[in-house]
């Protein structure tokens, strides 16, 4: 492949991953904290000064927490040690407590972590990924590959947030591959002979500790990727039984270096306190067990359903991302070779151990397998490349695909691809923190803004204050892990009746009766914020005042009952 196309898919790769940065940061300026960053960011911050593992680290390792922390640091917040949320390990309570009773504003804390790290998992996933696909295929694929990270919403979302998914979907693939150039150095030294041994063991020390470095980051910043180290030592020793060109007491060395530094990396982020990362390892796995309400598709279910993550990776892929990926896994089946077996099998023990996951709540949790995907598709891309005008069609597909992300903007968690639809019909297949995760509260401040600011009934999903953001509302129905007791508004004063309902409460999804509020399904709501919050003007609806009333008699609020009673003519 010539020098000149290869400089028109690094143009490629470049302007993809600039559309990636300037998309993330127009997500994160319109985003209101989803569900779990409050306590993320707060544990985190309190982990560097306090130095103390207390508030989150059962449910989460601290390392990528600390990590979204560290940049507050400079602006000097609070810490609250000394608080009552603090010393009886209240996490959401601490974290809101954190973040809007601080000195500084929520604003500025959330996003500058979300910046820092956003930044960092973008330049990491990028350098990865050119690493691993450079070598086992081309630099035009490598920057393809490149290209299709950088126009894929998932990432543009979930790393711009202060979560610990990020982190799990960059050292996963990085632990990989790094493996792999470790066993790609091997190779072509075992094809080298004796000549290129001093030089190759060099290198093979290098692609060791660095794979088992990013492994032990992967462990300290997600409990699930603790099956990394086992995979790579398998994959190396089955590499070498197969196709022999070390000794296997040289091996073992490898081995050991690779273990040595994921060791020493959890070691060190843990303070050298190994039980408290198997006491957070276990009491996680049994967490997870014990499943959680979720929706899929019009379905609800406790335990999960096994083709929950095949169907959400279904829609919410870019249709690039998901038909270049099939069209590379046929082109690697075709063409085999035993580097591919990198690129596939680690997404493919990933995927299938998630299918037999009962906590269902986001797409999130399979995004280590979409790095793969990415490969995948870059290597289809640069095989088109090859035929006739291929170069203009490969330029075609980027640029389509950007058109068809950009349909999202700046609301990229609500992502859905063409065959779901797109963002507004997202709702009907998906909520929870694949579409609402509680951040389009400015939103529905914005709309209510333009309208004069009256207030509003609000059923929301999600641990952002609503009345930081100018919301006046009345509570109904929330669903939260902190208390919303509303800005004092009264449902007899109103004169729009207002009612807005996040979608996963929409859907009822962790409402005992999960039909609450299937009777807004057939209306047509005022306004949505983010595709993710719904506001409906019910003022005229006699119908619909009679069943808002029903529920404010269902929590015992009987004086709102009646006046939205007495307003429907009862």
């Amino acid at each position: 492949m010539n020098n000149r196309i290869i400089r028109a898919c690094k143009i490629a790769g470049l302007a993809a991953l600039l559309f990636h940065l300037f998309e993330g940061f127009g997500f994160i300026n319109s985003a209101a904290p989803t569900y779990d960053e409050t306590v993320h960011l707060a544990s985190g911050y309190s982990y560097l000064a306090t130095g103390l593992y207390r508030m989150n680290v059962m449910d989460h390792p601290p390392f990528s927490e600390m990590l979204s922390a560290a940049p507050l640091l400079l602006l000097k917040p609070q810490s609250f040690a000394g608080h009552p949320f603090f010393m009886n390990l209240q996490a959401y309570h601490y974290g809101d407590l954190f973040l809007y009773n601080n000195n500084s504003s929520a604003e500025r804390l959330l996003n500058t972590a979300r910046r820092f790290t956003f930044v960092i998992w973008t330049a990491l996933l990028a350098v990865f990924i050119w690493l691993f696909a450079s070598r086992l295929e081309s630099a035009a694929a490598a920057w393809l590959s490149i290209a299709v990270f950088g126009l894929m919403p998932v990432f543009i979302s979930n790393d711009a947030l202060v979560t610990t998914d990020a982190a799990a979907a960059v050292f996963y693939f990085g632990a990989f591959a790094l493996a792999w150039r470790f066993t790609n150095v091997s190779q072509e030294a075992g094809k080298g002979g004796k000549h290129h041994a001093p030089a190759a063991e060099g290198q093979l020390r290098l692609w060791a500790l660095l794979s088992g470095a990013a492994a032990g980051l992967g462990m300290v910043s997600k409990f699930s990727l603790f099956i990394i180290p086992p995979m790579v030592a398998v994959f190396w020793i089955a590499d070498n039984l197969r196709w022999p060109r070390m000794k296997s007491s040289k091996l073992a060395g490898y081995i050991g270096l690779f273990a040595a530094a994921c060791l020493l990396t959890v070691l060190l982020v843990y303070k050298f306190d190994l039980k408290l990362y198997y006491e957070g390892l276990a009491a996680t796995l049994t967490r997870l067990d014990a499943g959680r309400s979720s929706f899929v598709m019009g379905r609800h279910t406790l335990k999960g359903v096994w083709w929950y993550f095949p169907a959400a990776l279904a829609v919410k892929t870019p249709l690039l991302a998901l038909f270049g990926a099939a069209a590379g896994l046929a082109l690697v089946f075709k063409n085999f070779r035993r580097g591919y077996l990198w690129l596939l099998v680690p997404p493919a023990v990933y995927f299938a151990a998630s299918l037999t996951a009962k906590v269902q709540i986001g797409y999130r949790h399979i995004m280590p397998v979409m790095p793969f995907l990415a490969v995948l598709a870059g290597i289809a891309l640069a095989r088109l490349l090859e035929v006739k005008k291929g170069a203009w069609l490969v330029c075609g597909l980027l640029a389509l695909t950007a058109v068809s992300v950009s349909r999202a903007h700046p609301y990229y968690l609500a992502y859905f691809n063409e065959l779901a639809g797109g963002p507004a019909n997202g709702y009907k297949l998906f909520v929870d923190s694949n579409l609402d995760w509680g951040q389009d509260v400015k939103g529905v401040a914005a709309y209510l803004r333009a309208r004069g600011n009256p207030p509003v009934i609000f059923s929301y999903f999600g641990v952002a204050r609503p009345e930081s953001y100018g919301v006046n509302y009345v509570p109904l129905g929330m669903v939260s892990n902190v208390e919303f007791a509303g800005t004092g508004a009264q449902v007899c004063a109103m004169k729009d009746v207002l009612l807005a309902v996040s979608a996963t409460n929409l859907q009822g999804t962790y409402y005992p009766d999960a039909a609450t509020f299937s009777w807004l399904k057939d209306r047509k709501p005022a306004y949505t914020a983010g595709y993710a919050i719904f506001i409906y003007d019910l003022t005229a609806d006699k119908d619909g005042l009679r069943k808002l009333a029903a529920l404010f008699d269902r929590e015992g609020r009987n004086a709102e009952a009646d006046c939205l009673y007495a307003r429907a003519g009862k």
